[in-house]
């Protein structure tokens, strides 16, 4: 027998009955199924073997334990399959696990059991039903059952169950339930469900924030603070609406600015009217009316009236100033004041119970004065 045949033999013999690579085997253990290539749990694992440094591929996951690398599946899970995955997680359906730490992309979602950190692509949606983290891309929805931070895009809408902090762009809708820090942008809503808003926010038509807003608010139709106040900037543009704090800032509403249980404080602008239950305080402009069930103070100017118990400073209307106790300028068509008026009334009737100063008018009425409560042209008591 030549040489090269006798050393083949003999190669052959050894190989028979030894295996120099204990590590490369199929096993089903009852804990994971598949074909283990792994060194030392270092290296690649084809099916569900539970822990793998590296590379780890499968039909569907299941037994899933830790994985430190890449782990790659082409369909979801049957059953919750829990574990971490830190490093790649890719799947054709969907990465499932408890914690996904790195780059997670799902050719439909990526879904997190427990926490999503990281950057995450889910052709539908990627879903956290704890805390998700770092950059989220939902061809329909980024959804996070906890809290939420960092950068949040979904096609349709960013849903966060808890408070959201970061950036967050719905095509339809950007909603929080428990409150937003940051920037929060909706084609049609940004909303902050049982919290407030705080930072930029923009609504195709609208920006409302239940437990109040913070920051610059531009709503298509309306910005709306639910129980909460509102404070900064306010542009809405049908109107901006407060409910029990009231306003503060720059308020503008293509038809109303409305403080209905509170304050509207800053400066007003309502295309229509300006409206606060409690107050209106600042710089106030209105096409027909600024209206105040008890004081208005600064500068106020309406095209057609201005009403209130009492007002300070400054007010004018193209027809009509009624207030009840007045102090300041008063210009109209008509200044009517039941109680009393302390400074200057000008306008084509002026009457006042109580004159405490000037009226400059057609005609005009002071109560106080005892022997020519009317007079034309002018009329004075001090």
């Amino acid at each position: 027998m030549s040489g090269w045949r006798m050393a083949l033999t003999f190669s052959l013999l050894v190989l028979s009955f030894h295996n120099p690579l204990p590590a490369q085997e199929s096993r089903s253990d009852g804990r994971g199924v598949g074909l283990d290539l792994t060194i030392n749990g270092t290296g690649l694992a084809i099916g569900n073997i539970p822990r793998v440094n590296g590379i780890r591929i499968n039909f569907r996951d299941t037994y899933l334990e830790e994985v430190n690398g890449l782990n790659l599946t082409l369909w979801g899970p049957k059953d919750g399959v829990g574990g971490t995955v830190r490093g790649f997680a890719l799947g054709v359906a969907a990465p499932v696990a408890d914690r996904l730490q790195g780059i997670s992309i799902g050719g439909l979602a990526v879904v997190g059991n427990e926490e999503i950190s990281g950057i995450n692509i889910g052709g539908l949606a990627v879903v956290g039903t704890g805390r998700t983290q770092g950059l989220s891309i939902g061809g329909l929805a980024t959804v996070s059952s906890g809290s939420s931070t960092g950068i949040n895009l979904g096609g349709l809408a960013v849903v966060a169950e808890g408070d959201s902090r970061g950036l967050n762009f719905g095509g339809l809708a950007a909603v929080s339930n428990g409150g937003s820090t940051g920037v929060n942008i909706g084609g049609l809503a940004a909303v902050a469900g049982d919290g407030s808003l705080t930072g930029l926010q923009v609504g195709g038509l609208a920006v409302v924030g239940d437990d109040g807003i913070q920051g610059i608010s531009l709503g298509g139709m309306a910005v709306v603070a639910g129980s909460g106040s509102l404070k900064g900037i306010q542009a809405g543009g049908l109107a901006v609406v407060a409910g029990e704090g009231g306003m503060t800032g720059l308020n503008v509403g293509g038809l109303a600015v409305v403080a209905g249980q509170g304050e509207a404080r800053g400066i007003n602008l309502g295309g229509l009217a300006v409206v606060g239950v409690e107050g209106v305080t600042g710089l106030n402009l209105a096409g027909l009316a600024v209206v105040s069930e008890r004081r208005i103070e600064g500068f106020s100017l309406a095209g057609y009236k201005i009403e209130a118990e009492e007002a300070r400073w400054f007010t004018g209307a193209a027809w009509k100033v009624q207030v009840d106790d007045f102090e300041g300028v008063s210009l109209a068509g008509w200044n009517e004041h039941d109680g009393y008026s302390k400074g200057l009334s000008i306008g084509i009737l002026n009457r006042a119970r109580e004159l405490n100063g000037i009226q400059i008018g057609l005609l005009n009425y002071a109560g106080n004065n005892s022997r020519f409560p009317w007079l034309p042209l002018i009329n004075a008591h001090f």
